[in-house]
């Protein structure tokens, strides 16, 4: 299969909610597609979010990145040339993981369908269904109490709290949940780098008393410093998430003990291959794993899906936009089962197209 051209697209989904963290607040799902075509007749599918106050990539520069840099080098070149390709793509630019991970997905995509395979038997996997979290945007204490009971009688016993907008208000907000939900529900927390370390270590030991399995990213990624002293001097699971994008970040967090975990993402770690050497290292260094998304499409659910289940020792799944969107307009790919995400076993992602909500932008031939 050589790569005939590549399509880019605007994807949006309305969200049931609003999504608020300590970093931003959106109503909608909004992703750039690519649609890498093949002479065989053949499309892999990948896709980026936009999350400039986390990865620094805008709509407007992913659609640049692909349009101008990325896509010209791939034009022509074979499916066969897959690891090649894959190196190509995440050496072509610094930085700009948001779309290398969605050239990389369509990439793994392709040469899945190749093999003839799921993409998460192509992995490694044996099993298309992975249990996913969810998450509870952070507002009045009143509010996300009233999401946390929502949200758990649709069947999720594993929920993700957001905090770190106002650390006087969080321990309130987690006490609430907690005494509306019982014990038999298990929370974790995630403060989105919105804490200092004062505030995190105050917030934190005060959650003792709450059963809460993991504290996401306390501090401010760049803060490897704080970052350790609270791993070293509380009793909670402390997991790194803005803190590790790449392998160097794997390899600092792992040699300074700053963290007990990684979060894994795609659209930080620039795709697939890159995210396979972060577990690596992290395995390699006893730090746990888990594996997340970003506010975007069953396309990317679809692909840290098929990631994880390659894998037998993920702590955790926070897979949960599948399951804030209004309706799924990916067709085929990943659907949403009560609290489970059940990949197609078509080869590839099996994703058929969409039913609305694509914009065409461009065609690279």
């Amino acid at each position: 299969m050589k790569i005939v051209s590549i399509s880019i697209a605007k994807l949006q989904i309305p969200l049931i909610r609003p999504f608020i963290t300590a970093v931003r607040q959106t109503s909608s799902v909004e992703d750039v597609v690519v649609m890498i075509k093949t002479d065989s007749g053949e499309i892999g599918y990948g896709s980026a979010a936009s999350t400039p106050a986390i990865t620094g990539d805008t709509t407007e520069s992913i659609i640049y990145a692909i349009q101008n840099i990325i896509a010209p080098k791939l034009i022509g070149k074979s499916i066969s040339e897959f690891n090649n390709l894959l190196s190509m793509v995440d050496n072509v630019l610094p930085k700009n993981t948001s779309p290398k991970a969605a050239i990389d997905i369509a990439l793994h995509d392709l040469f899945a369908k190749q093999c003839g395979l799921p993409l998460y038997k192509m992995l490694g996997g044996s099993n298309n269904t992975i249990n996913t979290c969810i998450t509870i945007s952070v507002k009045k204490p009143e509010e996300m109490v009233n999401d946390a009971i929502t949200l758990n009688n649709s069947g999720f016993n594993l929920i993700k709290i957001k905090l770190g907008l106002n650390p006087d208000e969080d321990l309130a907000r987690v006490k609430e949940i907690r005494n509306a939900l019982g014990f038999d529900v298990r929370l974790l927390v995630d403060a989105n780098q919105g804490w200092n370390y004062k505030d995190a270590i105050r917030v934190i030991n005060g959650l003792e008393e709450f059963k809460i399995e993991i504290v996401e990213q306390p501090v401010k990624a760049d803060n490897l410093i704080d970052l350790k002293y609270i791993t070293d001097t509380t009793n909670h699971f402390i997991m790194a998430d803005e803190a590790c994008f790449s392998t160097t970040d794997a390899m600092n967090i792992a040699k300074n003990h700053a963290a007990n975990g990684v979060n894994i993402k795609l659209m930080k770690s620039g795709g697939i291959a890159n995210a396979n050497s972060i577990y690596n290292i992290a395995k390699s260094n006893n730090l746990g794993v888990m594996v997340g998304s970003m506010l975007e499409s069953p396309i990317g659910v679809a692909a840290i899906a098929s990631f994880a289940l390659s894998k037998n020792d993920i702590m955790y799944a926070d897979l949960d936009p599948i399951a804030l969107i209004k309706e799924n307009y990916v067709l085929g790919g990943a659907q949403l089962v009560e609290n489970q995400v059940i990949l197609s076993n078509k080869p590839g992602l099996g994703i058929e197209g969409f039913s609305q909500g694509l914009t065409f932008v461009c065609e690279i031939s």
